[in-house]
Parts: structure tokens; C-alpha cells; sequence
């Protein structure tokens, strides 16, 4: 995935597509089957089809095909590059909570929502600080959207990985499953 900082010099780190060769072992949710994308909502649906324009939005409900989406708890492993992650954000004066998909990037298995949700469950539990958030009556609340930590949102495209075999296989699968059953082109 090619990332490009809006100001500064640093790019995010992509994770990196699997190997190319036979079936892989999957390691979480496959929302990507013909069972999985029968059921698409049309949030999903729109995300796919916004992928090479909006790959943010991608990445936001999405993990790159054959990657795998994991589901539940946060283990310590993907705590700890959760917090790299952010560090890396902060450091680069990124805005915090404008592209969680591409947040997700750097924590295999997880898309943008579930770090969006990590996040703010962290502010909750005040492990971490956003003068934007208090907490209210035991709720987390913005409260002051003007003091989001941060300036900048890095810009991206899709990765390299869209370039693999094993990918694209994917790709065309789930071009057909859309037409198939939501008489969408998926492009």
C-alpha cells in the first residue's frame, strides 16, 4: 500500500499481502465467501465499490482480501501495535479519528471501525488522552471536535497486493456474487 503523509515525510507502513501460491490458512472471519457476501449490506457493498477511489473507506470496513478479519477482544500482541500505530499517527501530526481505515493498515486483521471502537474504548478507560473527548455520566462524549489531536490526514491507494493472483481471484469472485445477488457491478 503506497501512503503518502499530507506533511510530512514519514509514510505508514502497509501490511503485506500473503504469499502467492496455494490455499492459505485463514486466520479469522473470510468476509469474503459466497455465504459472507450474499449477506452484504449496502454499506459494505458501496465500500467495495469505492475501493480504488476511497480506499479509505475500504480499508474502514474491510481487511485486504485473503488477509482475514479478527473478530472480539484485542489481544496484547495487537494492543501493542495499536499503540505503535498511534504513536506513529501522533508523530506525524496525523488527525486522529479522520481515517481510521488507514489506521487499520498497520494492525493485521482489524479494519477502521474496530479501531475506532478500540480507541475511544481507550479514551473511556482513560489508557489514552483526546482533549476533543470527555467522559460524561460514565459515557464517552465529543465534546470538542476543533481540539482533535493532530492536523494532517495521510492519503493513500490500494496496495500491491491487489496486483496478486490470489487477489484479483478474489476480486472477480466477488464481482460476479454482487451481480449474482445484489444486481450491483461492484465497480
Amino acid at each position: 500500500m503506497s501512503l503518502e503523509p499530507a506533511t510530512a515525510d514519514a509514510a505508514i507502513q502497509p501490511v503485506s499481502a500473503p504469499p502467492p501460491g496455494p490455499p492459505r490458512r485463514q486466520v479469522g472471519e473470510n468476509v469474503f465467501t459466497e455465504a459472507v457476501v450474499k449477506t452484504w449490506q449496502d454499506s459494505r457493498i458501496k465500500a467495495w465499490e469505492g475501493r480504488y477511489l476511497n480506499p479509505e473507506g475500504f480499508y474502514y470496513r474491510f481487511v485486504t482480501p485473503g488477509e482475514g478479519q479478527q473478530n472480539g477482544g484485542w489481544s496484547s500482541k495487537e494492543h501493542d501495535l495499536f499503540m505503535k500505530r498511534y504513536d506513529e499517527w501522533i508523530g506525524n501530526n496525523w488527525k486522529m479519528g479522520a481515517a481510521w481505515g488507514l489506521f487499520s493498515c498497520g494492525i493485521p486483521h482489524r479494519v477502521g471501525y474496530q479501531c475506532m471502537n478500540y480507541y475511544r474504548k481507550l479514551l473511556e478507560n482513560r489508557k489514552l488522552k483526546d482533549e476533543a473527548y470527555e467522559v460524561v455520566n460514565g459515557k464517552l462524549k465529543l465534546v470538542n471536535k476543533e481540539k482533535a489531536s493532530g492536523g494532517a490526514t495521510p492519503v493513500t491507494e490500494l496496495g500491491p497486493e491487489w496486483k496478486d493472483e490470489y487477489v484479483k481471484e478474489i476480486e472477480a469472485n466477488v464481482e460476479e456474487w454482487l451481480k449474482q445477488y445484489h444486481q450491483r457491478t461492484g465497480r
